[in-house]
């Protein structure tokens, strides 16, 4: 009896080697595609750079609305002032001329 042999055979090493080429090309097909779509150093820091820039400006901003609003407030505060004072100084005045007037009369 002769014993079977376990080696393959040559076409069988060929279809192997072939299909291990068509997977390792598709594979690389594939990672190929992914590095495409990532993005390099350079526009991740140039993004970076533009971000800041924005946020610096948006910062400006605010802080002017800030400066606006506080500007506001002490405008209103003033003219509730200007107007309380023209409403209770010509009371004043009428409650003393009438005091002068009641007393000069006497």
């Amino acid at each position: 009896m002769a014993t079977p042999t376990q080696d393959p055979t040559p076409w069988e090493l060929l279809r192997a080697m072939t299909q291990l080429r068509d997977d390792l090309r598709a594979d690389l097909a594939t990672f190929t595609d992914r590095l495409t779509e990532m993005v390099t150093k350079i526009q991740y820091d140039a993004d970076r750079r533009t971000d800041e820039l924005r946020l610096k400006a948006l910062e400006g901003e605010l802080a002017d609305l800030r400066r606006g609003r506080e500007q506001e407030r002490l405008e209103r505060r003033a003219n509730r002032r200007l107007a309380v004072t023209a409403l209770i100084a010509p009371v004043v005045v009428g409650v003393l001329l009438a005091l002068v007037g009641a007393k000069l009369g006497q």
